[in-house]
């Protein structure tokens, strides 16, 4: 099947070409056979040959071949085009590199290899010839020493010539090389006068074929003569083909496209970036017409396409041209395989064959290494190369692949299990919530802190991972019994760099957690995309999310937050209730029918942000361990506040502001008092003071460009509908303090430095704020500014140390 094959491949790069100069979108690219792909079909042919052969059935041997190589390639257009539309052919360069370089060095192999066995003329079997003694017999012996004097040049000439040949001239030194062998051949059988009829008889070139039309390539053999059990047989190494021509496409543009900062002189778009998925596209139709024409897989040819480029060929006539150029072998019939000796092929080959060999073996370089007592060893993925290598000499290139793949999955899962999937681990006596809390509350934390911990896990949680992190969740529960140390009552898992978890991991999960349960401690998720939430509530992990979670899941959509909007519906249902304890005259508390409930009084076990899940254990450990002892009343009143939603009497406020007894009275005529704010309402006003006497306000950062054009999250705004919780401020805080105070100065940047405001739902359902403008400064006495300045420092150095410990 020589002169059929030969037929085959002009016409599939002429086909190729030309299709690709029509449709394709870079104009200087030649879509052509390639070498990998000639490995694989070589490989199919010769397992169909050898299965029929052995069943006696010879004269189904051709056109069986004929249907794996047609049947090969459509299913590899058909897949590219799939790929293409689908939008996922970019995947493929996430293929492990060090089985693509494995697979590459066994292409390297087989060509090597090829190319002894057409010189010598001798079959090899493994890496050796069957037959050492006709391997080393003169005449083909010396087939063998031309070719390797022909690889030497190929490889080391250019060097050489580049020091001697003008500038204008190194890119034709590679070409000169590759030619000489040929020329130098022809000059000796001239001078020689050597009959082209001896040199095929003594092996030197193929014998001469009976001329053949063209038409040939669809007369000769019919499909339907094709034997189907051996198609079936070869269906795994169609799919190794379909695997490697998607992979060398995507490969081909990339290096096509990283050549060149931009498209050539006559683009339309030069500075367009290469659409990945409509370049497999376009190449998969046109492998799909050439196999319903019988021919092969092309695609992008990267050293030619480069060269085409450097050489001017930047218009698509270029590549119409070579499409000529290649279509009139294939119209001609041209016996070249007479012409052309068998060491020049080869060396072709050989010449190939060695880079692919030498980029293999070499790839340790671009690998991290591995320490082993003191030595610097190769990384065990450089080994993954190697098996695929020396298991595809000794089988067929598809085992080695799948040797390959096999080797990466089992490091891939020795590495997982090496590696913790908890990033980093704290307590509640080092980090505290966003909600700025008094004093006391923040030193209680500090030293009853210890019994919540929050372990922040990364990565992929699979059945790997997942049974490191069960152990280290176990683990870290049970060496705190065995301490001096105060027990564990809760733990806070935080999946804000956890992309996904499968059913293994939330199981041996499920199964931690109820260990720890018998220990007394209770453990709270926070920060789950939807997928970590569906897998762990599938599993009963989480039962009961608190309703920010469900509201930003989709799970429950009349729930309010402070970053949900206005409550229309809430406010309609409010009434006006009599005035608070020591509230001015004329100034309504507002209370709702349904009396509010703190974030605390629920049952939670799974929170949207590390913050509520702090401030759920926070309040649960404060209320166990410092609200159950005496405290000083106004202590006692601002629990009271912060739990029911009601306004916080005057007098708390001072008394817990160190402030003199009447300053907000005397205030009060500076002030707008607002009532009745709701959650999620905003404060326009920013040069102000703001005194919270109800509910609360969050300063919170907005993101209106949503995520970037690669689809990833702004650091910061992962949750909360692209807004960023900056702090919290409950009854007793006084908000926008270092905004007024840098004003005065005209030193505030506005740049985005200042958040936005809005009423939060934590601390009731609605609040009083009263609103202590610039332009009252000026006409407030000198004794209330003194305190209001002497307040304001004060609060803004508890806020500083609230921000240290509350970094999260």
């Amino acid at each position: 099947m020589f002169p059929f094959g030969i037929s085959m491949m002009w016409y599939s790069t002429m086909f190729g070409s030309a299709f690709y100069a029509v449709f394709g979108r870079l104009q200087y690219n030649t879509s052509a056979t390639q070498e990998v792909c000639a490995i694989l079909y070589g490989a199919m042919a010769q397992n169909a040959a050898m299965a029929l052969h052995r069943a006696g059935r010879h004269s189904q041997i051709q056109p069986t071949i004929l249907a794996l190589i047609v049947s090969g390639t459509f299913l590899t257009g058909l897949c590219s085009v799939l790929l293409g539309k689908l939008g996922v052919g970019k995947l493929m360069l996430r293929f492990p590199t060090p089985v693509t370089n494995g697979f590459l060095g066994t292409i390297g192999f087989f060509l090597v290899r090829t190319a002894l066995q057409v010189s010598s003329g001798v079959q090899f079997q493994y890496f050796y010839p069957i037959n050492f003694k006709a391997f080393f017999a003169p005449g083909n012996f010396a087939k063998v020493l031309c070719l390797f004097a022909m690889v030497a040049l190929i490889r080391h000439g250019p060097a050489l010539l580049g020091k001697v040949m003008p500038d204008r001239l190194l890119m034709l030194t590679g070409l000169f090389c590759q030619l000489f062998p040929l020329a130098l051949f022809y000059v000796i059988v001239c001078v020689g006068r050597i009959p082209m009829d001896v040199l095929s008889q003594t092996g030197w070139t193929y014998p001469t074929q009976g001329a053949q039309s063209f038409v040939s390539l669809w007369t000769t053999y019919s499909l339907s003569d094709a034997d189907p059990s051996v198609l079936l047989a070869n269906v795994p190494s169609m799919l190794m083909l379909m695997m490697m021509s998607v992979l060398c496409t995507m490969t081909g543009v990339l290096g096509i496209t990283g050549k060149f900062p931009m498209g050539p002189d006559g683009d339309p778009s030069p500075m367009e970036v290469v659409d990945f998925n409509a370049e497999l596209t376009t190449v998969g139709f046109g492998s799909i017409l050439t196999a319903l024409s019988n021919g092969v897989v092309t695609f992008h040819r990267l050293g030619s396409s480069i060269q085409l480029r450097v050489d001017g060929g930047t218009h698509r006539l270029a590549v119409l041209t070579s499409s000529c150029f290649v279509g009139t072998f294939f119209f001609t019939s041209l016996p070249l395989g007479h012409y052309i000796p068998k060491f020049f092929l080869g060396g072709l080959f050989m010449g190939s064959g060695i880079s692919f060999l030498e980029g293999a073996f070499l790839s340790f370089r671009s690998l991290p290494p591995q320490r082993f007592r003191g030595y610097r060893l190769p990384s065990p993925q450089y080994w993954i190369t190697v098996a695929c290598i020396l298991v595809a000499a000794c089988s067929s290139p598809f085992e080695g692949i799948g040797a390959g793949l096999v080797l990466s999955l089992v490091i891939f899962l020795w590495d997982s299990s090496q590696s913790s999937p908890v990033e980093s681990i704290s307590t509640g006596s080092r980090i505290v919530s966003r909600t700025f809390r008094p004093i006391w509350e923040l030193e209680a934390l500090c030293l009853q802190g210890q019994r919540v911990l929050v372990l922040y896990l990364q990565g992929q949680l699979f059945f790997g991972s997942g049974q490191t992190l069960a152990a280290s969740l176990v683990e870290a529960i049970e060496a705190n019994l065995s301490a001096d140390r105060p027990p564990l009552e809760y733990c806070i898992l935080s999946f804000g760099k956890v992309s996904n978890i499968d059913a293994s991991a939330a199981e041996q999960l499920k199964l931690a957690i109820r260990r720890v349960a018998e220990h007394g401690c209770q453990v709270i998720c926070c920060r789950m995309n939807s997928q970590v939430f569906d897998a762990l509530s599938a599993l009963k992990v989480v039962k009961s999310p608190n309703a920010d979670l469900q509201q930003l899941l989709g799970l429950d959509d009349d729930v309010a937050t402070e970053d949900s909007g206005d409550f229309t519906e809430q406010v309609q249902a409010m009434t006006p209730s009599s005035p608070a304890p020591n509230s001015p005259a004329g100034l309504n508390c507002w209370t709702k029918r349904k009396s509010f409930a703190s974030l605390h009084s629920g049952d939670y076990d799974a929170f949207d942000d590390v913050t509520d899940a702090l401030d759920y254990t926070g309040d649960r450990v404060l209320e166990r361990y410092l609200y159950s002892s005496q405290l000083k009343p106004y202590m006692t009143e601002y629990r009271q506040a912060c739990r029911s939603g009601a306004r916080l009497a005057n007098a708390t406020f001072e008394s817990m502001n160190l402030l003199p007894a009447g300053f907000l009275g005397k205030m009060q005529p500076f002030c707008n008092v607002s009532l009745g704010l709701t959650s999620g309402q905003r404060l326009a006003d920013q040069d102000a003071l703001f005194f919270v006497l109800q509910g609360a306000i969050a300063e919170v950062d907005e993101l209106s460009d949503g995520p970037t054009a690669q689809g990833v999250s702004i650091k910061g705004f992962q949750g909360r509908r692209q807004k960023r919780l900056r702090k919290r401020y409950p009854p007793g805080s006084i908000v926008g303090k270092y905004e007024f105070l840098l004003s005065s100065y005209q030193r505030l940047c506005n740049a985005g430095g200042t958040p936005g405001r809005v009423v939060s739902s934590k601390f009731g359902f609605t609040s009083e704020v009263w609103v202590f403008a610039r332009a009252s400064w000026k006409a407030i006495p000198q004794e209330l500014a003194s305190i209001l300045t002497d307040l304001s420092h004060r609060q803004l150095a508890e806020e500083r140390q609230h921000s240290i410990l509350s970094d999260n």
